[in-house]
């Protein structure tokens, strides 16, 4: 009788074990892809150029949770690249890259496979200019900030899907011998993207 009790007893646990343990602490990782926004607060205006956006956005991304809110993640985005032309040339190519780390925080809803959630942390942006024509420094800290929806299917163990909004706020320096721009501004760039991730 003992021995029945006991694996029954069992039975029952496991499944909760396991459930805790993939909605619960564990490491992830996961890779996701997007489009991209980018704001130089009026510099492209103030250059007497445009802004060109030529390609989409790539984001690796790893994290532990430790329970069912709180996650440390870190990220490395690739914000594709903006062109900057004036009077049909050239005269700049942007490559902002991303490195960051944040605190992810959320609540699991649905039986544990639902959670929305909001990230704030900090981190290192390289706009990566081709043409050194406009700014005095490649590498900027930032404040990465951002938002999403995880969903952790049941039936498909530790895989997930998120779709999330991330961005990196910055202020950078012009040099000094451009017509019509002085001062500092405000940089806000990020990315709309979808994510498929693993939890061990």
């Amino acid at each position: 009788m003992k021995k029945i009790l006991l694996t029954l007893t069992l039975l029952v646990l496991l499944p909760l074990t396991l459930d805790a343990r993939r909605n619960g602490e564990g490491f992830f990782i996961g890779f996701g892809s997007g489009g991209t926004y980018y704001n130089d607060s009026g510099l492209d205006s103030d250059l007497g150029a445009d802004m060109n956006d030529a390609s989409g956005s790539y984001k690796l991304y790893a994290g532990y949770k430790y329970n069912h809110e709180a996650t440390l993640e870190g990220s490395f985005t690739g914000y594709g690249f903006y062109d900057i032309e004036k009077d049909g040339s050239r005269i700049e190519r942007l490559e902002p890259k991303s490195a960051a780390v944040y605190i992810n925080y959320g609540s699991d809803f649905w039986h544990n496979q639902i959670r929305p959630f909001v990230i704030a942390g900090a981190g290192l942006l390289w706009l990566d200019p081709q043409e050194n024509t406009i700014y005095d420094d490649k590498v900027f800290f930032s404040l990465h900030y951002g938002a999403g929806l995880l969903w952790t299917p049941r039936q498909l163990g530790g895989l997930g899907f998120r779709a999330a909004y991330e961005g990196d706020w910055s202020r950078f320096e012009v040099k000094e011998d451009l017509v019509g721009a002085s001062g500092g501004y405000d940089s806000f760039i990020g990315t709309l993207y979808l994510g498929i991730e693993y939890k061990f």
